[in-house]
């Protein structure tokens, strides 16, 4: 028997490659105890499962004498090894272990400015992440990337980890070695109380930009500065010469603080009516409205981010703009619908696909499934196909 265990995007990708490999009797699902069954801003692994025909179980009820592999994708519960009949245990942890054991994995690299993260498989033990490591995917981490955006990639990068492993895993054959002390950090969950959670701001400008990036997850939470979102940070080159956390100026759109070195102005979320800008505006407005926005990538409760509802709406001086700033060219929604898929709806309704050519250009992935596992070629027919070139 193999158990997936877990939640999200991460775990129903293993789940539905499990299933396609050895079929759907010989894999359990243990999804974590607050999956409801219902799909959000990520995939329910328990609706996954139940529509896979893999039956769904509880660490409680798991008979473990059964289990000949057990995978760990960001699961709720501690596994204690001592109880499987089984040694081929494993976890796929969001970070570059030995560091950031433990909790809130995508917040530490933000917070502390690395310039790189990871995703890491290692075999589960009675510590906390502190197995050996089996295999590990690094991927970079930008100066303007929020914890939102570094979780995003810990998704991608662990789904192509698993991929990379799928057959060392049910051969039996993983090879591991144990980890180092050097650098090994761990993070508790009583690390950070996001009930009460407060900028500090008694701290230098880059100091304050890092904390309203590490805790900028929209999906969660957005920091709060004088009672307001803020979703950007600049630092002027003003010196401050007023106390740090001084509120030098406040307005609907952004407030002026002190820090203990430089000015900085802090920008106010205004997501709505910045997605609803970008459908018309000019390529020369978008940095200013991408100030308040939490990263070029950021979405609505739908998905949507400025390159979806730019190519959606045929805004083409503004997508090229946003692609020039770093927009994730696959970019997709929460039902895994892609830039280049609404790129086509314009395109084929306005007899124009300047937009579809600029998004393949810069890398978009004509074969990218969405949720339903499908491509852009099931959604179009023979001569929609040929007047798009695909």
């Amino acid at each position: 028997m193999i158990v997936v265990a877990g939640k999200n995007n991460i775990a129903v990708h293993a789940l539905n490659s499990l299933v396609n490999r050895v079929g759907p009797d010989a894999v359990v699902a243990l999804p974590n105890q607050n999956d409801v069954g219902e799909d959000t801003w990520q995939r329910s692994f328990r609706l996954a499962a139940n529509r896979a025909g893999v039956k769904v179980s509880s660490l409680g009820d798991l008979d473990e004498s059964s289990v000949n592999l057990f995978v760990s994708l960001e699961y709720d519960q501690i596994i204690n090894p001592e109880k499987f009949k089984s040694s081929y245990l494993y976890n796929i942890h969001f970070s570059a272990l030995p560091k950031y054991k433990g909790m809130y994995t995508s917040i530490w690299p933000v917070l502390f400015g690395d310039a790189e993260s990871g995703v890491t498989l290692h075999e589960i033990d009675k510590g906390i992440d502190t197995g050996a490591i089996c295999s590990q995917r690094k991927f970079q981490v930008c100066t303007n990337d929020r914890s939102r955006d570094v979780y995003r990639k810990c998704i991608k990068n662990a789904i192509a980890l698993f991929d990379d492993c799928i057959d060392d895993l049910l051969s039996e054959s993983l090879v591991s070695a144990p980890q180092s002390p050097v650098k090994s950090s761990y993070f508790s969950k009583n690390t950070i109380d996001f009930s009460s959670l407060e900028i500090d701001l008694n701290c230098t400008a880059w100091e304050l930009q890092r904390q309203i990036y590490a805790y900028s997850f929209r999906e969660y939470q957005l920091p709060k500065v004088f009672g307001k979102s803020i979703v950007e940070v600049g630092i002027t080159p003003n010196r401050s010469f007023k106390k740090a956390g001084s509120l030098i100026e406040d307005n609907e759109d952004r407030l002026r603080v002190a820090t203990v070195d430089y000015d900085v102005v802090l920008y106010v979320d205004k997501l709505h009516g910045v997605l609803d800008s970008i459908k018309t505006c000019r390529p020369e407005q978008v940095p200013e409205l991408l100030n308040h926005i939490a990263g070029i990538n950021d979405r609505n409760e739908k998905g949507w981010s400025p390159l979806i509802v730019s190519s959606f709406n045929g805004n083409y001086g503004v997508v090229e703009k946003l692609l020039s700033l770093g927009a994730d060219v696959n970019d997709f929604n929460n039902k895994g619908t892609t830039v280049l898929m609404y790129a086509k709806d314009f395109a084929i309704e306005n007899g124009d696909k300047r937009i579809f050519d600029l998004l393949k250009s810069y890398g978009a992935d004509v074969e990218a499934k969405d949720f339903q596992g499908k491509t852009l070629r099931d959604y179009v027919n023979t001569e929609q196909a040929r007047f798009l070139g695909i």
